[in-house]
């Protein structure tokens, strides 16, 4: 009802304001019309704006020129006619600025426009700007009309004949129509006037009618004084009520009264128009039609009352002396359904100081009277639920359910299908259950398949307040979204849900973007829930000692329903409790179970409950024997005691061990139990692959059951290759480059030795990082297998060996600083000299005496120095060998690693070479 009174009597006041007499325009130009006005013209017809362009003095034309290129679009900073300057300012709605670029305190305010202060009733509807002059062209007259100087009758004769007279009434009161002669209607209501009229043209123009209707309306000046927004003298028209003469005027001071608008005539109160009365009940009954020379005075405002809190309309209301608070609160819209009706609270200043008293608004009738200053307060009820229930977590209908007498959880989780979803963990629910003084909770267990099938130590009778948590069985939300259901998505389903995900990931990304600066407000936005959640977990592992060495995982990892995410808050009250009462109602489950971590003590915990929570046992578990680790207080000191129990037992309810708070259960892995270990057999191997052995098996027996090497095996060359001495390989390489890295930085700075070509030395370095880790362990393959087999030569396999058998060779290599390193035919008796001369001979940076040769096996030989070269040394060649000539360190600027990081390069270039054929 406000809305709509507010709405049509803003339109009343912009009808005030948008046509002026004919006395007035004729005084003005087009420069004097507003932008709202022009806005106005441009609806108007095309020839009621030919009548304003000849009042104006001016042809049309340049009225619409003025419409097309002026006017309200182009005057963007002409303040908008009947609004007050400081009402935008105010009120700092148009303050579209980034939030970057706002103050602490501007950033408050735009995050807080919701919960602005209490603004004084009714008082904004009247904000505008004042007018001389608000006459209204197309308002209906009503037929009380009383008609005086001024007003224009228009008069349509037909019959015999058609004519229309716009007949004034002059200063005597009369009009005068052609071949009638004056009428005297002056003091004549409307209707008097149109039968007057009507029956004088019936009587005096045999054959003729008359139709009357109203066209100019007088104008006239009334006085609005008082605690008006500008008080004065303004010219409105005839019609004018006192509301709308509030709007001509720029409606109402801060101070004015909005209940005792007074409408004065001769000297005398003709009225007392109450505005609260028009704003919330649409009663219009006192607002009278003004007549010249009335006086509208605005008193100031009487006692003001604020109620605030849980009503429809908070606001400053002003009381008049007879009303009380349900007049007060009438005015406020009434209550709303969250208030708390028992408990209202009065704020009073009484002898100089602040009181407080509290009024029930249940009793039968509330007449509490109030006085200005006073202060009324509606608090709403409380947030919990009483006499409910709630079900949290994997339900297809969480949410909080209505408590009964004798309450079950099969009630509130009728069927597996209708009520859990399909990610739920069946053999893991609780219910966490306050105390009467909610300051404790009890934790209590159970099977959610047995509870829904009715099993009477599952299907547990709830309490008011009770909580039901239901988990996935997935702790991993990959593991959780990784469903065959997924794939029975159709397309519009996939492209919506990864239309949600882009839209999730824009939203993360325009916040953390919305504040940045030199404070860094953005990182604080990301680390708001995230790192309490780590906090948190951080002071429950510090109860069992918890070894943080684990690999911490993001929040974003665990699934939405997981044990970590639900049990988290449940987990740190029960740790307050702990501060609080001197027990800690947690245990710690660790092992060979799905999901080890810390539990909530449950009302009757056994080993076999806390087995369920973590999820089960994995199928490494010993069955035989598992243990708990009990704290005990024996004489003031704690004292650890092992509580060792058959697990398998306890599994099948044969027996049953109590669980204590702070026990510490360990789920033993069966002996010699590790996940599979796989060891690949390549090159000539009867059958080559992936085979999976068991711990302790060695080399010679795994190449029996691949059915040995083939006729064409080249068992002198194989290369057998370990995992974790391919890392220590690596290790040792990263850490020769940075030795070799502070050698050249030492040399450069004290300048010692000859200087080495800066490309050089970057050379080798970037072949040293680059190079990739064989991890070869040099073995001799005749004597694991065949007829030299021993037991002392056999190796013991590890998981992610690999064995290389190659095709049989008759090369032999040569690598180094040679004129061109190659391949070249194995020949019996030819000398290492001879295969060097064959490659060019050596370069002039080659290093004579370490020249050195890598067997096929891996396995370096350093020929005998002493005359080698004459003698031949043909005996130490053999097929598939490498010679390997080392360049001279002396070319290297003095730096010893220089060694050591050519060899390493020149053995695995070897192996890699070797390996080239896989």
């Amino acid at each position: 009802m406000k809305a709509w009174l507010q709405q049509t009597l803003t339109a009343a006041a912009l009808a005030f304001v948008l046509f002026v007499p004919v006395q007035t325009l004729q005084a003005q130009d087009l420069s004097s019309l507003t932008p709202q006005q022009i806005e106005q013209i441009q609806k108007l017809p095309r020839a009621q704006q030919e009548a304003i362009a000849r009042q104006f003095g001016v042809d049309l034309s340049e009225l619409e020129s003025l419409m097309k290129g002026g006017g309200a679009t182009n005057n963007v900073q002409a303040a908008q006619l009947g609004e007050r300057a400081a009402t935008s300012e105010k009120r700092g709605t148009d303050d579209n600025r980034p939030l970057s670029e706002l103050s602490p305190s501007e950033l408050a305010e735009r995050l807080a426009e919701n919960d602005n202060e209490l603004e004084p009733f009714g008082y904004n509807l009247f904000q505008g700007e004042p007018s001389t002059f608000a006459p209204m062209a197309n308002a209906p007259v009503p037929s009380n009309y009383v008609l005086g100087v001024g007003d224009t009758l228009r008069i349509q004769l037909y019959g015999k004949e058609t004519r229309s007279i716009d007949a004034a009434i002059d200063n005597e009161g009369q009009i005068v129509i052609e071949n009638l002669g004056p009428l005297s209607v002056a003091g004549l209501r409307y209707n008097e006037a149109k039968e007057l009229i009507k029956s004088t043209v019936r009587e005096r123009m045999i054959g003729m009618e008359a139709a009357v209707s109203m066209g100019e309306l007088r104008s006239m000046q009334i006085f609005v004084v008082g605690e008006a927004y500008k008080p004065g003298a303004y010219t409105v028209s005839s019609l004018t009520t006192i509301s709308q003469a509030l709007f001509v005027s720029g409606g109402v001071s801060d101070i004015a009264s909005l209940r005792n608008v007074q409408l004065k005539r001769a000297g005398e109160t003709v009225v007392t128009f109450d505005l609260y009365k028009l704003l919330t009940e649409g009663d219009a009954s006192n607002d009278f039609r003004l007549q010249a020379g009335d006086v509208v005075f605005i008193p100031t405002r009487g006692d003001m009352v604020s109620i605030s809190g849980e009503v429809l309309r908070p606001a400053i209301y002003e009381l008049l002396p007879e009303e009380n608070l349900a007049d007060a609160l009438s005015y406020a819209g009434g209550l709303l359904p969250t208030a708390y009706r028992k408990s209202v609270q009065l704020q009073r200043i009484s002898n100089g100081s602040r009181r407080v008293q509290t009024i029930d608004l249940t009793a039968s009738k509330v007449k509490t009277p109030l006085q200005g200053g006073d202060e009324v307060t509606v608090f709403p009820v409380a947030q919990d639920t009483v006499d409910s229930v709630m079900v949290v977590g994997a339900a297809v209908r969480p949410g909080v359910y209505e408590w009964r007498d004798d309450l079950r959880i099969k009630d509130l989780l009728p069927t597996v299908d209708g009520s859990l979803l399909p990610i739920t963990d069946l053999t893991y629910g609780i219910v966490v259950r306050s105390s009467d003084d909610r300051r404790t909770i009890s934790v209590l267990q159970f099977d959610v398949a047995r509870a829904i099938h009715g099993d009477a130590t599952a299907n547990l009778a709830l309490q008011p307040r009770d909580q039901i948590v239901l988990f996935s069985r997935y702790e991993s939300a990959k593991a959780e979204e990784n469903q065959l259901s997924a794939w029975l998505k159709s397309e519009s389903d996939r492209q919506r849900e990864e239309r949600e995900r882009v839209l999730e990931v824009y939203r993360q990304q325009y916040l953390q973007k919305l504040i940045t600066d030199d404070l860094g407000f953005s990182q604080l936005l990301e680390q708001t829930t995230p790192e309490r959640s780590e906090e948190l977990d951080n002071q429950l592992s510090s109860l069992f000692a918890i070894d943080d060495g684990q690999q911490k995982r993001e929040a974003g990892y665990y699934a939405k329903f997981s044990r970590h995410n639900l049990l988290q808050p449940i987990l740190y009250q029960l740790r307050n409790q702990y501060s609080a009462t001197g027990s800690l109602p947690l245990v710690y489950v660790d092992g060979e179970v799905r999901y080890p971590g810390i539990y909530p003590l449950v009302q009757g915990a056994d080993a076999r409950q806390a087995i369920a929570a973590a999820g089960g046992l994995k199928e490494s578990a010993y069955l035989a024997r598992a243990e708990i680790t009990r704290t005990q207080i024996v004489d003031g000191e704690a004292e650890a005691v092992y509580v060792p129990f058959n697990l398998a037992s306890v599994l099948q309810g044969e027996s049953a061990i109590a669980m204590q708070g702070r026990d510490r259960m360990q789920v033993l892995p069966i002996p010699q139990w590790q996940n599979t270990l796989q060891v690949r057999l390549e090159g000539e191997v009867r059958f080559p692959g992936t085979y999976t052995i068991r711990r302790g098996e060695t080399l010679q027996g795994l190449l029996e059951r691949a059915g040995g090497l083939t006729e064409y095996a080249f068992v002198d060359g194989a290369i057998f290759t370990r995992a974790d001495l391919r890392e220590a390989e690596r290790k040792r390489l990263d850490e020769l480059a940075q030795q070799l890295r502070r050698e050249i930085a030492s040399n450069v700075i004290t300048d010692s030795g000859t200087q080495v070509a800066y490309g050089e030395m970057n050379q080798l370095l970037r072949d040293l990082t680059n190079i990739d880790a064989v991890g070869r362990l040099v073995i001799d393959l005749g004597k694991v297998i065949g007829e030299h087999a021993s037991v002392a030569s056999d190796i013991q396999l590890k998981n992610g060996d690999r064995l290389y058998v190659p095709t049989v060779q008759s090369t032999v290599s040569i690598i180094g600083e040679v004129q061109l390193a190659s391949s070249y035919q194995y020949e019996s008796g030819v000398s290492l000299e001879d295969y060097i001369q064959r490659a060019g001979g050596m370069r002039q940076k080659a290093d004579d005496e370490r020249i050195y040769i890598v067997k096929a096996n891996g396995s370096v030989v350093v020929p005998e120095r002493r005359s080698w070269f004459s003698s031949g040394g043909s005996d130490q060649i053999e097929p598939g060998d490498t010679i390997v000539v080392p360049m001279d360190t002396q070319y290297m600027n003095n730096i010893e690693m220089w060694t050591t990081a050519t060899q390493i390069m020149y053995q695995v270039g070897v192996a890699l070479a070797a390996l080239s054929g896989l």
